[in-house]
């Protein structure tokens, strides 16, 4: 019994061997199949937006695009007609951090090399980029994109090898060009005229989710032109056109037609053909008093001398209540300063003259009795012209000045089937009439010096014009003009002694004039 019960443990023992044996065999089978990994991994893309350039350039752009960055302000002055002043400052963009830490380590690495003060901007929905892989030289594929739309990354990529990313754009929904010779890369470029962006990253492929955070950089200078009258300053400017970027000074450095970049490290070429730029305005309507331009692309391998070319330029404006017109044909401001890959903004401001009062002649008087009531006042001089402010009328009048009638017939506001009285015949250019609607008669509207109800200017050229309220509510002053034949004339008017102004006034009942004249003289402005 003893020898049996012997027996049957050795074979228990054995077959426990066997057992064991199998299962460590089995337990090192699967080992190794949980550890082995599948040769081939994917890339997420995302697009983290665009950024102009505002560090150096570097090292491998620093052989092609000599010259440096321009940094300063730049600030051109030109006199134009009536005394107005064009003041055109191009500044770059001022640098600040967009970036906001969000934790995300993987959004971190995309960005750690990058300049702090670099500032990042979105691409509008629809903007199509393209995204490029090779290994070593060799291509192995490309992804088209749209912004909006979610991006498919790459897949079945080598683990453990080093892949070059290439992505660019032209910052337009329309196709983008072409990548010549793009089998290798050492060979690969591609050419645009356009808002040409790239970007080139080298990643090594990990197990599982690689990411590539993607930032494109525009490569050519931007320029934002923004035409504006002063604050101070009354009007629109009615044409704007023809304006452009041309060339000057050393041919190098004027602008291209087009940039080749190489895609293997970015460096650019450019086309032997130069170009005038065109700065594409929106249309004025009836004027505007603000206006700004679309971005305009300057191509050049290094500073750029360039100069702001305005075919046609035509301000309607007020000054001292006297609409004045001006205009200029083909300005020209020379020699600004433009650096590749920097954004600009170029503001063209006009000024008003900067003008004060000189001399307050007052005059009042009140009549019943005649047919024709004359006043003499002797005016200062001014060489910007003289301005006479009624604060009542009633209700005609004319003026003979240095000898000169102001108008051919009396001016008169007031309607009358009189036949030994003049006619009414001014109207406001709305077609406004005293006394009809919301405009009352004109011996109703009573003014004041902030507040005339008449307004009558002579410029320093001798020409004239007139404004008026339409009530005592409305404080604004309105083009007054002649309903039928009668015209201003030209007064022969003495900017630097007195004048001799002879006011008549044809009398019906009572005749009322109340007011004060001062000249205009232009100074210097004051320093900003």
């Amino acid at each position: 019994m003893r020898k049996h019960l012997t027996f049957m443990n050795s074979r228990n023992l054995l077959a426990g061997a066997i057992a064991l044996f199998t299962l460590l065999t089995i337990s090192a089978c699967s080992k190794e199949s949980s550890s082995a990994v599948s040769g081939d991994a994917n890339v997420t893309i995302e697009l983290l937006g665009s950024e102009m350039e505002a560090e150096e350039v570097n090292n491998s752009r620093a052989a092609t695009h000599a010259g440096g960055d321009v940094e300063e302000e730049q600030t051109k002055v030109i006199s134009l007609e009536n005394n107005f002043q064009l003041v055109a400052t191009l500044t770059p963009r001022a640098n600040a951090s967009a970036s906001e830490a969000n934790g995300n380590d993987r959004k971190a690495a995309a960005t750690q090399n990058r300049a702090a003060t670099t500032v990042r901007t979105p691409l509008a929905t629809g903007v199509k980029y393209r995204v490029l892989a090779y290994l070593g030289d060799n291509y192995v594929g490309k992804m088209d994109y749209e912004v909006g739309k979610a991006p498919i990354g790459f897949d079945k990529l080598r683990i453990g090898s080093t892949y070059t990313f290439i992505a660019y754009s032209v910052n337009s929904s329309a196709e983008l060009p072409e990548v010549s010779n793009g089998t290798k890369l050492s060979t690969a470029s591609f050419t645009s005229s356009e808002d040409l962006m790239y970007f080139r990253s080298t990643l090594k492929i990990s197990e599982g989710d690689n990411y590539l955070g993607i930032i494109l950089k525009h490569q050519f200078s931007q320029i934002t032109m923004t035409t504006r009258l002063t604050d101070d300053s009354r009007g629109d400017i009615v044409s704007l056109t023809n304006v452009r970027f041309t060339g000057r000074g050393n041919r190098a450095a004027t602008p291209r037609k087009n940039g080749t970049v190489k895609l293997s490290n970015g460096t650019l070429s450019y086309t032997t053909d130069t170009a005038s730029v065109a700065i594409n305005y929106p249309n004025l309507g009836g004027g505007l008093r603000s206006v700004t331009a679309s971005p305009t692309l300057l191509i050049s391998p290094q500073v750029t001398t360039t100069d702001v070319v305005i075919g046609n330029l035509l301000i309607n404006a007020t000054i001292n209540g006297k609409q004045v017109s001006t205009v200029r044909n083909n300005l020209v401001l020379e020699d600004f300063l433009i650096s590749p890959y920097q954004k600009y903004d170029l503001v063209l401001q006009i000024k008003n003259p900067c003008t004060e009062p000189t001399g307050d002649d007052t005059f009042e008087w009140r009549s019943q009795n005649g047919t024709v009531k004359t006043n003499t006042l002797y005016a200062s001089g001014a060489n910007y012209g003289y301005t006479f402010d009624i604060y009542e009328l009633d209700n005609s009048f004319n003026m003979e000045i240095n000898g000169q009638k102001l108008a051919t017939k009396e001016i008169q506001f007031e309607y009358t089937t009189a036949s030994n009285l003049p006619k009414r015949n001014v109207k406001f250019a709305d077609g406004g009439i005293w006394g009809q609607g919301n405009v009352f008669e004109i011996w109703n509207i009573i003014g004041n010096k902030d507040y005339p109800s008449v307004k009558l200017v002579i410029s320093a050229k001798g020409e004239v014009s007139l404004f008026g309220r339409k009530n005592n509510t409305d404080r604004a002053l309105y083009p007054i003009v002649f309903s039928d034949d009668t015209k201003f004339n030209k007064i022969n008017w003495n900017t630097t002694g007195q004048n001799k102004v002879v006011i008549t006034q044809s009398v019906i009942n009572i005749t009322v004039m109340h007011g004060r004249g001062y000249g205009v003289r232009v100074i210097p402005c004051p320093a900003n």
